[in-house]
């Protein structure tokens, strides 16, 4: 059974002013680059956790994604360690491109191009991450205007 996104909310990672949403998909990538720095499979480790989190078709999801990721990777990702406050470029990209990908997926094929050769197949597993996320209570922020007092954060 899933926590509620209220319980979730306690669990603070990265920079201030991240929705929960955003929060698992950047805790559950920075676990992903962990677990495989230490030579553990990351699925093992991510897949469980975001299950009890949010639900099993969001940790699918994710795992896919990130293998999706990994095997068309142009270059190694910069991935900040499960507890800094901090947020890479390339970790906005992915969160960011989760976040647009079904309001604009022309924007998140350009964030996720730097990162991955044919980023087409990540643009479609990144929508369908947020569509799973929204399913299990963690809606995905938006983050397309520059004014998001003026905008709802959220469009669905």
């Amino acid at each position: 059974m899933a926590i509620a996104p209220l319980a979730a909310a306690s669990l603070r990672v990265g920079p201030h002013g991240l929705a929960v949403s955003e929060q698992l998909v950047l805790a559950s990538l920075r676990a992903w680059a962990r677990a495989r720095m230490a030579g553990d499979d990351p699925r093992e480790l991510v897949r469980p956790g975001l299950t009890h989190v949010s639900s099993r078709p969001v940790a699918n999801v994710f795992v896919a994604l990130m293998e999706h990721i990994e095997r068309d990777a142009r270059r190694a990702m910069e991935v900040h360690c499960i507890a800094c406050g901090g947020y890479s470029q390339d970790e906005q990209r992915v969160v960011l491109a989760c976040g647009v990908a079904r309001a604009a997926p022309d924007v998140a094929l350009a964030l996720l191009r730097p990162l991955v050769g044919g980023p087409e197949a990540s643009v479609l597993l990144a929508r369908t991450l947020n569509v799973a996320l929204c399913k299990a209570g963690f809606p995905m922020p938006v983050r397309m205007w520059d004014d998001a007092a003026s905008v709802p954060a959220t469009v669905h």
